[in-house]
């Protein structure tokens, strides 16, 4: 039982949580949305794979809102907002170093935080029973991961 349980640990984080190919995004990061149960607008600042499917952070009137893609319309327009360009890109490996040997993990959701760059990765199995109700993924700046290059 325990040879199942570290295989199952060493190779999760490797595969990617949407299959073999990741699905499209909605909407670009920066991009301007309407909210469909509103007359409000917003932009487009993260998007994290959960429950099967894109979720999108959308700032609107200095909020932040986690919404499925049914919940917006996308405009095509980019708002002008000048931050630096991600490191890394969705579904990217990198090393993380969560405990004596670097880790690989896929990064999953991207997140624009005050002109920076943080990235989702899994630091828990998601098959393995949940203990605690804390969320499997960790948020990471740029500088907490190293790009693996997978050939």
């Amino acid at each position: 039982m325990i040879n199942q349980i570290t295989a199952l640990e060493s190779c999760w984080h490797t595969s990617p949580p949407w299959g073999q190919l990741m699905p499209p995004l909605a909407v670009q990061m920066l991009e301007k949305v309407f909210l469909t149960s509103s007359d409000l607008s917003g932009y487009c600042c993260g998007v994290q794979w959960e429950e099967q499917q894109w979720i999108y952070a959308i700032v609107c009137l200095g909020e932040t809102l986690y919404l499925p893609e049914r919940e917006f319309c996308i405009t095509n327009t980019r708002e002008n907002i000048t931050v630096p360009p991600p490191a890394f890109k969705l579904g990217d490996v990198v090393e993380v170093n969560f405990s004596e040997q670097p880790t690989s993990r896929i990064i999953q959701g991207i997140f624009s935080l005050k002109n920076n760059w943080l990235y989702g990765v899994e630091w828990r199995s998601p098959i393995l029973e949940e203990v605690t109700p804390q969320s499997r993924t960790i948020w990471l700046a740029d500088v907490d991961l190293v790009s693996v290059d997978r050939r």
